[in-house]
């Protein structure tokens, strides 16, 4: 798991660098949650070395002493990837989703994840007072009720829902066509895999872990975690590596299914441009660039070829519903992070007034 999730993140990079030339936040973010993921992956290698996987010996030992710090800060690790990895897909959403009220939800699911996740830390670093006692139990203090560890879990399951469940909306609301809808729908939901995952780790926490055997019991849950971290790494990066899908995919589909209804032969400067033609500035619209351009009308022609794209026509027409995004840039991001399932998308701009 733990190469597909650097894989995607190296992906996401040259994307972001090489193809667009743009590096957001939202990047950043996640190359912290895979440092976090790969540190968590490095305490889980010591973990095994120190008995994960067999059972607990009768009495104490360097060993088991050894297991119990190096599953604390592993955990603490994981706490921390899958915070950076939340942060991450709501920065982008930000970024994307520019309906007022969508944003107003973001925020505040934003708000929501990152106060939960520093709750969830300090908890975590206080887990025990002192902390010595985590890994030395015989002596003195106070460790946190095992409700506490319960309250957060259900807490983390909740907001996995809640962030997957955001784009959704808007992308009902796109009058796009349906395979482009579909395919979108395909992209974001790729994250309820993540909160299955969190789910059936939570019920075999429940099912499996005992207290008087825990590195034999929690084997399970061990591997569920690690595989927790680097599906949500994946998933969260999904969307921004449609760029290099339409790249890499994209003459190959053209050969299987050529364009039918637009001529591409001819002075390459009558072709219409489609996103990975078109000026790196197109990704980089902003909300101030989107409201210079105006509001306006956006309709798909579909039938192209899969390089050059489906042809998102804007007028320049007040006249975006509620159900749609609020401005251009969540039409052309969409689009544009849209993965193989949609292609992208020739950007036309008529004058004013002019018949869409």
């Amino acid at each position: 798991m733990l190469f597909f999730s650097l894989t995607a993140v190296a992906l996401r990079f040259y994307v972001r660098i090489k193809l667009l030339r743009s590096v957001k936040s939202e990047d950043w973010t996640m190359l912290a949650s895979m440092v976090a993921g790969i540190a968590f992956g490095v305490f889980m290698v010591l973990q095994e070395e120190n008995g994960l996987g067999r059972h607990t010996p009768p009495g104490p030992s360097e060993e088991y002493t050894a297991y119990l710090k190096w599953s604390w800060i592993g955990t603490l690790f994981y706490n921390l990837s899958l915070a950076f990895t939340k942060v991450s897909i709501l920065l982008l959403y930000l970024r994307v989703l520019t309906h007022d009220y969508i944003r107003k939800v973001t925020w505040g699911a934003l708000g929501i994840v990152v106060i939960y996740n520093t709750w969830a830390i300090a908890m975590y670093l206080t887990m025990c007072v002192p902390i010595q006692k985590k890994w030395l139990p015989e002596i003195d203090g106070y460790c946190h009720p095992v409700t506490v560890w319960w309250a957060l879990t259900y807490i983390h399951i909740i907001t996995d829902f809640m962030i997957f469940g955001i784009p959704i909306p808007v992308v009902v609301g796109m009058t796009i066509p349906l395979r482009q809808k579909l395919g979108l729908l395909a992209v974001f939901t790729l994250g309820s895999f993540v909160c299955l995952i969190s789910v059936l780790r939570a019920i075999w926490l429940n099912e499996l872990y005992h207290p008087g055997d825990k590195t034999w019991g929690i084997v399970t849950i061990a591997n569920w975690s690690t595989a927790e971290v680097n599906a949500a790494i994946v998933c969260g990066c999904m969307p921004t590596l449609r760029p290099l899908l339409a790249k890499v995919f994209g003459p190959m589909m053209d050969r299987i299914k050529p364009q039918e209804n637009q001529q591409t032969t001819g002075d390459p400067s009558n072709r219409p441009r489609t996103i990975g033609s078109m000026s790196l500035n197109i990704f980089r619209l902003g909300r101030g660039a989107a409201s210079r351009a105006g509001r306006g009308s956006v309709h798909v022609e579909s039938g192209l070829s899969w390089t050059q794209g489906t042809t998102l026509t804007v007028s320049h027409r007040s006249n975006f519903s509620k159900t749609t995004p609020g401005n251009l840039d969540s039409a052309v991001e969409l689009c544009s992070s849209s993965s193989l399932f949609a292609f992208g998308a020739t950007l036309r701009t008529p004058l004013p007034g002019s018949q869409v």
